[in-house]
């Protein structure tokens, strides 16, 4: 049987983009090989959100070059930037990322020695296609691809395209299998989950319900991220109330990009500021222990010393779990890539005083937990073999013990020590599923 080595980086969406691609191959009579040597095809899934993200791809696409064996590159680099790839690699065959139910016709190519450009749009839908679980406590479900912006920094609007959203009755079919194969905490992931729906004349409220109502078992949703401009026009509400409900974790990524209006406009990301707090008020007002996350560009090139200043007014006042915080890259093909960037010194020394207030908050954020006991998932296995759980809250508590029997149980723990971005906890008592 031929052997395939897939390597992912990227985003929740992309990890299951991968395990999707796994699980085709794997129907299709390939094995998966642990390293590029022991393969006789090579898979990256790449991402370049970033331009270092975009450095390392580069940089590991030659690695995999050199091997001598054929190289597929899949992912967002594939689609928006085949140049780069082809400069490096000639032969390397493509695919885009909503072109993977291909991915077998192109592996199969590639063996024989065609390169194959695999970059339409597919009119498959994602959910419910075999895939790989690569932690059988989680299942990653991609509820549409796409999104309804044009943000002026996005080089992944050009991978990925316009909203597409999948059907409901897809994505509660490939949550309702996971739940009776065992797994426990259900991802829903797309570029933005709050456009969900509105192209096919529903909205991400009523999946959510319809999940919870249909769906039955122990089990527990993380919605990814949003953004403020859909949920003002009139799904905040409906959307507070649907987080209500018990399989819901009470976490919301919501992000805010800047605390300045005049560089969200520049950026057009279509809210203002004072949208992104009426969100957070609302969502807080109905689930008071909210672990809230969000993401801040710094030094977007339009952003002044005042404009940083009110970015730093937003997370002072707002005080978010955490933060991804990003210094602004130029993406090729994007509209603020043809303006003029802030000098380097600026934006490391923005992103060093902005670094420095989130860690702290995040560490004020956690010590408040100190004490707390009740009912964790452990979902994880860490790097050095430690346990890894999360509370209603999605708050990560790493849990000091190696029984890995434990993965995917429910257990008491308490809070015994806290660090700006996780917990310490200790075992009380465990479940007996």
């Amino acid at each position: 049987m031929p052997r395939i080595y897939v390597e992912s980086y990227g985003c929740s969406a992309n990890l299951q983009d991968s395990q999707i691609m796994m699980g085709l191959l794997l129907r299709a009579g390939y094995e998966l090989a642990s390293s590029p040597n022991d393969a006789d095809v090579s898979l990256i899934n790449t991402c370049i959100v970033k331009t270092p993200t975009e450095h390392r791809m580069i940089h590991r696409i030659r690695q995999l070059s050199t091997i001598g064996k054929p190289l597929i590159v899949a992912g967002c680099m594939a689609k928006a930037e085949p140049d780069v790839v082809g400069k490096i690699n000639p032969q390397a065959s493509l695919i885009g990322p909503n072109s993977i139910d291909r991915v077998v016709e192109v592996a199969n190519n590639a063996l024989r020695g065609i390169r194959t450009s695999m970059l339409e749009d597919s009119l498959a839908e994602k959910p419910g296609l075999p895939h790989v679980r690569l932690n059988p406590v989680i299942e990653i479900v991609e509820i549409s691809t796409g999104c309804l912006l044009n943000c002026s920094f996005c080089q992944t609007k050009l991978a990925r395209g316009n909203l597409r959203s999948y059907r409901p009755e897809l994505i509660r079919r490939q949550i309702e299998a996971a739940v009776n194969d065992g797994c426990r905490e259900i991802w829903l992931t797309s570029q933005d989950n709050s456009a969900y729906g509105l192209d096919i004349g529903t909205n991400l409220a009523e999946l959510l319900s319809s999940i919870c109502r249909y769906i039955n078992g122990e089990y527990l949703i993380r919605v990814g991220m949003m953004n403020p401009l859909h949920l003002k026009k009139g799904l905040l509400n409906k959307l507070v109330k649907a987080y209500g409900d018990q399989h819901l974790f009470k976490f919301l990524h919501l992000c805010a990009q800047s605390g300045s209006d005049d560089v969200l406009r520049d950026m057009r990301r279509g809210y203002t500021v004072s949208d992104f707090y009426e969100c957070v008020k609302a969502f807080r007002e109905a689930h008071p222990d909210l672990t809230l996350m969000t993401d801040i560009i710094v030094g977007y090139p339009t952003e002044d010393e005042k404009d940083f200043d009110a970015s730093v007014k937003l997370v002072m006042n707002v005080k978010p779990d955490f933060v991804n915080i990003s210094r602004f890259y130029p993406r090729p093909g994007t509209a603020a890539a043809r303006l003029k960037p802030l000098p380097p010194s600026v934006l490391n020394e923005r992103s060093k005083i902005l670094t420095e207030i989130c860690r702290k908050i995040a560490l004020e954020k956690s010590e408040r937990w100190i004490g707390w006991e009740g009912p964790v998932l452990i979902d994880e296995i860490g790097e050095h073999g430690e346990l890894i759980a999360r509370n209603i809250h999605y708050r990560p508590i790493v849990i000091n013990g190696q029984d890995r029997s434990l993965l995917g149980r429910i257990v008491n723990v308490e809070v015994v020590e806290a660090r700006p971005y996780c917990l310490i906890g200790k075992i009380r008592s465990a479940s007996s599923n």
